[in-house]
């Protein structure tokens, strides 16, 4: 998925797309209009990103594992609006 994909959990939660690597595609909590070129200039997990970043994920849609520092809700979730 592209970032700036907004999904949608079971529970009606809307989350936008921000991340995608190795470990899952990252989400941030709610509708945001991203700036696809910003974010795909950080390679990476989230090296490199100042604390002030707006497109740090808050969540990720994968399973939680071992040591995970933000939620983990699954990977079962609708694709409601894809940018092209």
């Amino acid at each position: 998925m592209k970032p700036g994909t907004i999904v949608r959990l079971p529970d009606g939660r809307e989350g936008t797309v921000v991340y995608h690597g190795l470990d899952g595609y990252g989400i941030k909590w709610g509708r945001h209009d991203v700036d696809e070129a910003k974010i795909l200039e950080t390679c990476g997990m989230f090296q490199g990103a100042p604390k002030y970043w707006p497109w740090l994920p808050e969540a990720m849609l994968r399973d939680p594992w071992p040591g995970a520092d933000m939620e983990c809700v699954g990977d079962d979730y609708e694709v409601v609006e894809a940018l092209r």
